[in-house]
């Protein structure tokens, strides 16, 4: 596929060019799957059917070296703009036409922005819109502060620069694209009988970046190495993983403040060394948020595998984890109503991504209030997929001798019969919205004597006095409909059997019309209390 405004023979010039390189990159080498990404086209190979499929890995993030040098607040606005204009051109395409626009927005008298999206020819243009969207998320972040850059998918693309990168329109001319699609089509078809096994990730420039072979296998690094920073930029990024840097410490390993040389700011996550669950958590967490890209989900921006060393690069969320606002008696800050209800629904979206929007049905069975973190804005993040778990298309359930998790969130099949579905992470998600309303832990809601939290609020809801349940903090500034509507669906959410919990986007619908009759809760799941252990009989 060529950039939609490249003319008939650069466009051939550079698919041939292409086809050439990933012949002796990755063809000669026995590999599967290959893609290749210039300035002016795209050309890509595979063992399987992608024409109509919309992918995000491997993905590249190219930026300028320069900052902007004004005010970063109106330049984001800017930039949002362009990219809006963008996707609202290539939404409002006919059918059958290529899946590209151009435009020009205007940041001073004298600075103008350039930008420039397009899909392949065969996705969708609901799959368009989605792939495009994400690319401007990950443009945000990967080329933040900078006066350009580009993000290349497989199945989209989407640039802006300071200087103008494309020919402005001087009338009427044939459409590039066609020629394009039949030249890499036709010409690659031979190649790909041919081949067995890697990504190939061409790129003009990308600094502190290697290939690296690890005790993590092959796979990840020929897949990944687009995202692979070397352990020297990580050491110089963490003070040598300084304690002063250090910001929490799991069962696997510590978490680092950072900040690259450019002032970035990262969360580095550095397994315990000869761990075997160690490096089986690492290939799981890159694998798989490699793939994941969401406002709602904290993005994975690299990853390390060198000297033993197994690390993972996310970005840097600034205001701690929701369990910080809600529970911690150090916290000076208390969450607003508006404030607690934006996070619930942000937690929501984040799940019903994960759930069915990421292509991979993904259970993250760990929901929690502490792996929910804020941004400057206070908007959730979901973190931590260590425990996640990825379903087949068709598959609704799974089953685990392994009980792993936090009591008080795992639902009762999860806990009990080691079973999990995406009802288990609904669970959790109802037991997290009673959480944030009331102020309260589930696990000690009123004094260890008391009921728990889910009893307590179905014992609230059966006399109609449920506003008693709200956080004595929150006084009189807060929305009786919005609070009553919500701890409706936190009851719905966590009901003992997983058929009579609603799914996500059910959820979804709830909160975003109004209107949608919420049905009527049942007694609610009750609380195992004490330390339960479970074996594989």
């Amino acid at each position: 596929m060529c950039n939609g405004y490249i003319e008939k023979l650069k466009c051939g010039k550079c698919v041939k060019e292409s086809i050439e390189t990933l012949k002796s990159k990755c063809v000669n080498r026995n590999e599967k799957k290959g893609v290749i990404w210039t300035h002016e086209c795209m050309v890509r190979y595979s063992n399987r059917f992608f024409f109509n499929t919309k992918e995000e890995r491997p993905s590249f993030c190219e930026k300028k070296s320069e900052d902007y040098e004004g005010q970063l607040d109106g330049f984001n606005k800017v930039l949002s703009s362009l990219t809006e204009d963008l996707l609202t051109k290539i939404s409002k395409a006919p059918n059958g036409s290529n899946k590209f626009s151009v435009n020009k927005v205007t940041i001073s008298e004298d600075k103008h922005l350039f930008g420039f999206a397009q899909c392949i020819p065969n996705l969708s243009m609901d799959n368009c819109k989605k792939c495009l969207r994400q690319a401007m998320d990950f443009l945000q972040t990967c080329a933040r502060g900078k006066i350009g850059g580009r993000v290349l998918y497989p199945s989209c693309i989407l640039r802006y620069d300071p200087n103008l990168f494309f020919p402005l329109p001087t009338g009427k001319r044939k459409n590039p694209g066609a020629l394009a699609s039949i030249i890499c089509f036709h010409g690659i078809l031979p190649v790909v009988i041919l081949v067995f096994g890697c990504y190939l990730l061409h790129r003009e420039s990308r600094k502190n970046l290697k290939h690296q072979k690890g005790n993590c296998g092959e796979e990840i690094t020929t897949e990944m190495n687009s995202l692979q920073f070397d352990l020297n930029t990580i050491q110089e990024a963490t003070n040598k993983f300084s304690d002063d840097n250090m910001i929490g410490e799991g069962g696997f390993g510590a978490v680092y403040k950072g900040m690259f040389r450019n002032g970035l700011e990262i969360a580095v996550k550095r397994l315990k060394r000869n761990s075997s669950q160690g490096a089986i958590e690492f290939k799981k967490e890159v694998l798989l948020i490699s793939k994941l890209q969401h406002r709602n989900l904290v993005r994975l921006i690299g990853f390390c595998i060198e000297r033993n060393e197994k690390i993972l690069i996310y970005e840097f969320v600034h205001n701690k984890s929701l369990d910080y606002y809600l529970f911690c008696s150090k916290s000076q800050r208390k969450l607003s109503w508006t404030e607690r209800y934006n996070i619930i629904r942000g937690i929501a979206r984040g799940i019903l991504y994960l759930h069915e929007d990421s292509h991979l049905n993904i259970i993250h069975c760990d929901l929690k209030p502490n792996n929910i973190l804020l941004d400057r804005k206070m908007n959730a993040k979901i973190s931590d997929f260590g425990l996640a778990r990825i379903m087949s298309v068709d598959q609704m359930q799974g089953n685990t001798s392994i009980i792993s998790g936090t009591y008080g969130y795992m639902s009762p099949e999860y806990a009990m019969l080691g079973q999990f579905s995406v009802k288990s992470d609904v669970f959790s998600f109802g037991v997290i919205i009673l959480e944030i309303i009331s102020g309260k832990r589930n696990v000690d809601c009123t004094g260890k004597d008391s009921d728990d939290l889910l009893s307590y609020a179905w014992k609230k809801w059966k006399e109609s006095k449920h506003i008693e349940l709200l956080d004595p903090t929150l006084e009189d500034s807060f929305s009786e409909t919005e609070i009553t509507r919500c701890i409706q669906i936190g009851l719905l959410c966590v009901q003992g059997h997983p058929d009579q919990r609603p799914i996500m986007a059910t959820i979804a619908l709830y909160f975003n019309c109004n209107s949608v009759d919420l049905p009527l809760p049942q007694e609610p799941a009750f609380l195992m209390r004490g330390k339960t252990e479970i074996k594989d009989e």
